[in-house]
């Protein structure tokens, strides 16, 4: 059966969470509830997630896997006071929802990283379950603070300036504040004081030597502990687009369920709560919809939608960024939707097929950044935010390969009537050339640096080979720099696909914003080859660039988020009301942030 993502309300929200149920025949009478990782390791290991839940509803099992507050879906943001305590929250509330959906107190918990430190520390308000899996996971706050720091120094990318980005640890975009530190730290083993349920599967990392600590001490407070270290959880924690599904684990995880008989018996009255669930979340200024839709409805999305709807607000789709599912880089999306559908706009992100919970077309295969049916499913998602609206004004906005698809949207004719496109990579225009041309720019730009040293650059071409590529790639440069040189003199003369592109773009009446991080390898590309396009008023007037500092490409520092959100913002105001738009704020505008690039 396919899972159902519902709303389950909690304190001062709701908690987002997918039901997978199983098929009446294999019914066990048991429920598992799957604690996921917490920022940036969720979006490595969410296709394991999904695969674990799904495979373990075939064994007979109700599983519920959940966003904590503040996290995913969920309501809340990671900035709020009290963060560590609403996921201990999320955690009981899972296990209350999880129980009355089985109709038994049987649930057993599946933690991951993360995960399995929340959970543990939810254990005392939970009190004693029927089985544990405890997944890579730490034994304590100040163990998951120490990688969460190791993380964060991991994942500093190129020409991303964190200096003066004082605000806790932020580990690849996702923030951790000082008030969430501080709670976190003061999460012991000690708490647990009891065994969290008698039988434990205990799975440590097959890239490191196991720490005995936990598992010595689940067995004082009593508990059966098996230890396993299959070979997998290191290649699922990787980068998202190279990170791998672990067979091995799952297969252990499955088999040592594979054993559990739940004693079924009705869940306690405390656990029963039936007010407020679905697939809408009513807020004060918005409404949130989770749909399906498309071919078959193998598209997973949520529509947040205006309580009050204004005319003139265009609709807003937003693209999935690499293989990260549809909450966006560091959940930039989520808050934005909300924000946008408080002042009249209805807001779709969606997953491309094959991506998070959204489902390819027949034989293509799951978890590829730019399949061949992407222009496909943004043309559905498209259609639908168009079907549920009043008006057909869409505006489309993406990162990375989401930006690479609002591009493709605005060039290839999709109904859109303005786009974002967030460092594309507007290489992939000419394909195997336009990658050389990066390879070229980027190996030209390490000789540069390396020719300040003489040192260096005399003992790297000493040899013939070295010589030859230092040649080949510094011919290279110069071709490109006469060409640009010259296309600016005989204009449109000169054929360029991504010039050609952005010409066509104009005389369609799409406005279209470019944001570039400085040093991103696609804002070279772009400044080369759009310069004859963007010698004529009529190009200009539809296309410009805004160029960031210190962003990296992924926007991943705070103050670099904060930029990315005013320049949001303001283009969408910009399309909603024109230039008698007034929101009566002193918010700046898009030009303050960044310099605009219309000359390279």
């Amino acid at each position: 059966m396919p899972a159902e993502a519902t709303f389950v309300p909690v304190e001062g929200g709701a908690l987002f969470s997918w039901h997978h149920s199983p098929p009446a025949s294999v019914r066990r009478g048991g429920a598992i509830v799957v604690c996921p990782p917490i920022g940036y390791e969720y979006m490595s290991a969410y296709p394991t997630v999904r695969i674990l839940a799904e495979r373990l509803a075939s064994l007979g099992f109700d599983v519920l896997r959940i966003d904590y507050d503040g996290t995913g879906n969920s309501t809340g943001d990671h900035d709020q006071p009290g963060r560590a305590e609403a996921w201990l929250r999320s955690v009981v509330c899972a296990i209350a929802e999880a129980r009355r959906l089985a109709g038994s107190d049987a649930v057993a918990i599946v933690g991951i990283r993360a995960g399995g430190l929340v959970a543990l520390q939810a254990i005392p308000t939970i009190g004693m379950v029927d089985r544990v899996v405890l997944w890579a996971a730490f034994p304590s706050g100040h163990a998951y603070l120490r990688e969460l720091r190791a993380l964060a120094g991991v994942h500093r990318q190129p020409h991303a300036h964190d200096d003066g980005d004082d605000v806790g640890i932020n580990a690849a975009g996702y923030v951790t504040t000082e008030d969430t530190i501080a709670s976190i730290g003061r999460w012991t083993i000690d708490a647990v004081a009891t065994a969290p349920a008698d039988q434990i599967l205990l799975i440590d990392r097959d890239d490191r030597a196991p720490d005995r600590k936990l598992e010595a001490h689940l067995q004082k407070v009593g508990a059966s502990v098996t230890h396993i270290q299959p070979e997998g959880t290191a290649s699922m924690l990787d980068l998202p687009h190279y990170a791998k599904v672990p067979e091995d684990v799952l297969e252990e995880i499955l088999a040592w369920f594979g054993t559990w008989v739940p004693t079924s018996s009705p869940p306690p009255p405390t656990a029963i709560r039936n007010a407020g669930r679905g697939t809408t979340l009513e807020a004060d200024d918005y409404r949130e919809r989770l749909v399906r839709f498309g071919r078959d409805d193998r598209l997973f999305g949520v529509l947040t939608a205006p309580r009050h709807v204004m005319k003139e607000a265009p609709s807003i789709v937003l693209f999935n960024t690499g293989l990260e599912y549809h909450v966006g880089p560091h959940r930039l999306y989520v808050p934005l939707a909300r924000y946008w559908a408080a002042r009249g706009h209805h807001v779709l992100r969606y997953d491309l097929g094959g991506i998070g919970d959204s489902a390819p077309p027949p034989e293509a295969p799951d978890n590829i950044a730019y399949p061949a049916h992407m222009l496909d499913d943004a043309r559905e998602a498209i259609a639908f935010v168009q079907k549920h609206t009043m008006h057909g004004r869409v505006i489309a906005a993406g990162m990375c390969s989401g930006g690479w698809l609002a591009f493709r949207a605005a060039r290839d004719g999709l109904a859109v009537e303005a786009v974002v496109s967030i460092n594309p990579p507007m290489y992939l225009r000419d394909q195997n050339s336009g990658m050389q041309w990066v390879a070229d720019a980027n190996e030209f730009d390490r000789y540069q640096l390396s020719m300040r040293d003489p040192a260096k650059w005399l003992k790297a071409l000493s040899g013939g080979a070295a010589y030859a590529q230092f040649m080949r790639v510094s011919a290279n440069a110069l071709r490109r720099s006469v060409a640009a040189r010259v296309g600016g003199v005989l204009g449109d003369v000169m054929p360029d696909g991504v010039a050609s592109d952005l010409s066509t773009i104009s005389y369609r009446g799409i406005k279209t914003l470019f944001v570039f991080s400085r040093g991103d390898d696609g804002l070279q590309y772009f400044q080369w080859h759009a310069q004859p396009a963007l010698r004529r008023a009529r190009v200009r007037e539809f296309v410009q660039h805004l160029v960031v500092d210190g962003a990296g490409h992924t926007f991943r520092t705070r103050a670099a988020q904060q930029k990315l959100r005013e320049i949001l913002i303001d283009f969408v105001d910009s399309q909603t009301c024109g230039s008698d738009c007034s929101t009566g704020s002193p918010r700046r505008r898009a030009d303050d942030v960044g310099r605009s690039e219309d000359q390279a």
